[in-house]
């Protein structure tokens, strides 16, 4: 009996602490989470509730390790997360634990320490939340490397260490470090020395500016390959009185013969372009001139320059293509760009007989300059090769893969599609639909466009007239068509216009039934309402072919700022007769106006 007692008690214990539990468990259900994300740090859920409007962190079980008890919670980031709750900014532990302080701005940690702000000073504490640099400068910046952090007071600056000990006097008018380096630089009645992080001087003060450099670890996506430096790629450099110097870590010349008129940074390859008595050329970090310097002008492939793999060397009308190496792997009439900063294994350029082909970055051909024009195909292996106002595709090798016998030539899928449909490599030539081996998918019409949100359907023309099938030869609208609209920028979302017989209509963006039927001898369409006329009479219908205004009207027209702000100020104007008025979507009138108001309100 005793042990009858025990499990009823247990059972009823069980089912309490579970219904307990099930009470206070917040709602996790998809419309009550409106932000969740994956904690780097910890793998657990990062989330936002709209009931209650508050952030917290639960297990991929659904378990609350962090209740949902704040108004802002950052990811993890060792061990600490930023929060935010009734306005005071702070840390909390993975345990919960809130980090003392009632700070107002909390840093990320940077070398084991994180700035604080309080009553307008800042100080730094530690991982655990102890402050150990005392809250009393005007500004903050982060600890480096270096073991240095610059910081201000009194409207002057310096450096401290992470004893908070004045390594450099806070006594300068600025200062600045970069993430690769060991020393710093402090300015003095407009001018900058160079110190180490011991506080020794190695410069006088007389740098109008150190140019900052970038290395470039390509291991690393694209956001966070660069780290800055002043030293690290060679050598820094320095402007003083108009004169482009090198200095190496000591602040002493780099390199003999280290002036010139203008000169860029070392790049990650260890390159600086430079200037001297009008002429450019391309030098080492020990000084060396492995681009001559002849060239009228030198620049960069890519936009980001610390990662350039290329350079354009121009001397009269003649472009030098150098590779990161500096070896010149070509010429032509025109430098060769990109506008991102990717790694780019191959060049398409123009040699100097204008024939277009393909080299790799030693200068090796890979395609024959032979073609007016190449163009990649993003995404694939393949080039749009062009010759006598034809087009063809070749491969990365050279390859024929479709014949140069096609005026209008190009992929039916894009760098958006899926690589399943990209794949498949379909190609409009003219009017016939082929693969990459010639083979005929679709052929008998005049034109064929891919639909711009659904590349495997197409809108396709016989005898002007137009309809849309799929790749696969589906008919979804029947060549009997007037005209079939694509793409219409700002709208009708989800629709495309048609006409028949001269009348205008809707349907639907993917069965393309029927929405608006073509009766209409005008159609104009603003956001998602459609002004319409027919038979001499105006109305006003939605995208869903509900009448909002009846046709009550000779003509009624937007104001010419009419688009997404319905509702709102912009007006509907009518006319009635020799009598004109402004009005609602609905169509009544809200007050007569002049036919001078009307015809400036609705004129373009």
């Amino acid at each position: 009996m005793k042990h009858f007692v025990t499990l009823i008690l247990w059972i009823l214990f069980v089912s309490c602490h579970f219904q307990c539990q099930n009470q206070n468990t917040p709602d996790f259900s998809a419309n009550n989470v409106s932000h969740k994300d994956v904690d780097a740090e910890t793998g657990w859920l990062r989330m936002h509730l709209r009931n209650p409007n508050k952030w917290g962190y639960i297990t991929k079980d659904s378990i609350v390790v962090i209740p949902f008890e704040y108004d802002f919670l950052n990811p993890f980031e060792n061990g600490l997360a930023y929060a935010e709750n009734n306005q005071k900014k702070f840390f909390i532990t993975k345990d919960n634990l809130k980090l003392e302080g009632d700070y107002y701005e909390v840093r990320v940690f940077s070398e084991g320490l994180a700035a604080v702000r309080k009553n307008k000073k800042w100080g730094f504490i530690d991982n655990k939340g102890n402050l150990m640099i005392p809250i009393q400068y005007d500004t903050a910046d982060y600890f480096r490397g270096s073991g240095l952090c610059e910081v201000t007071r009194n409207g002057k600056s310096g450096f401290i260490n992470k004893q908070g000990e004045d390594v450099i006097p806070i006594v300068y008018e600025d200062g600045k470090q970069e993430m690769k380096d060991q020393n710093v630089i402090v300015k003095k009645n407009g001018k900058w020395a160079v110190f180490d992080n011991a506080g020794k001087q190695l410069s006088e003060f007389k740098y109008d500016e150190l140019k900052t450099a970038y290395i470039s670890d390509f291991s690393k996506n694209i956001f966070d390959r660069d780290a800055s430096t002043f030293f690290e790629n060679g050598a820094a450099l320095g402007i003083v009185n108009g004169k482009y110097e090198f200095i190496n870590l000591k602040a002493e010349a780099a390199f003999p013969d280290n002036k010139f008129d203008s000169a860029s940074v070392f790049d990650t390859f260890k390159n600086a372009m430079v200037k001297r008595n009008g002429k450019y050329g391309i030098i080492k970090t020990d000084g060396t001139f492995k681009v001559p310097l002849i060239y009228d002008l030198i620049e960069y492939f890519d936009t980001n320059h610390s990662s350039s793999e290329y350079y354009n060397a121009k001397k009269g009308n003649i472009y030098s293509i150098f590779n990161s190496d500096l070896k010149k792997i070509g010429e032509s009439h025109a430098g060769v760009y990109n506008d991102f900063s990717n790694e780019t294994p191959t060049l398409i350029f123009k040699d100097l007989k204008e024939k277009a082909g393909m080299v790799d970055r030693e200068g090796n051909v890979l395609i024959p300059f032979e073609y007016d024009n190449l163009r990649k195909i993003e995404n694939t292996l393949l080039l749009s090769a062009r010759n006598g106002g034809l087009s063809g595709v070749i491969s990365n090798t050279g390859k024929v893969k479709i014949r140069v016998a096609y005026k209008m030539l190009y992929p039916v899928y894009d760098k958006f599609d899926d690589e399943g449909q990209r794949k498949k490599n379909l190609f409009i030539a003219d009017g016939t639909l082929i693969d990459i081996n010639n083979k005929v998918i679709l052929n008998g019409y005049d034109s064929i466009m891919p639909v711009y949100y659904d590349h495997n359907k197409l809108i396709v023309s016989r005898n002007k007239k137009f309809g849309i099938i799929n790749v696969d030869k589906k008919i979804f609208l029947p060549v009997e068509y007037d005209e079939i609209s694509n793409w219409v920028e700002y709208g009708p979302e989800k629709r495309h216009f048609i006409r028949k017989k001269g009348k205008y209509g809707l349907i639907e963006y993917e069965t393309f039934k029927t929405v608006i039927p073509p009766v209409y001898d005008r159609m104009e369409q603003r956001g998602d309402i459609i002004f319409v006329t027919k038979g001499g009479r105006a109305g006003i219908l939605d995208i869903d072919n509900k009448e909002l205004c009846h046709f009550i009207f000779d003509d009624i027209k937007p104001h010419r700022s009419f688009s997404y702000r319905i509702g709102k100020d912009i007006g509907i104007y009518s006319r009635k007769g020799g009598r004109f008025f402004r009005i609602n979507l609905q169509g009544e009138i809200q007050k007569e106006i002049t036919e001078k108001e009307y015809k400036e309100n609705t004129t373009y």
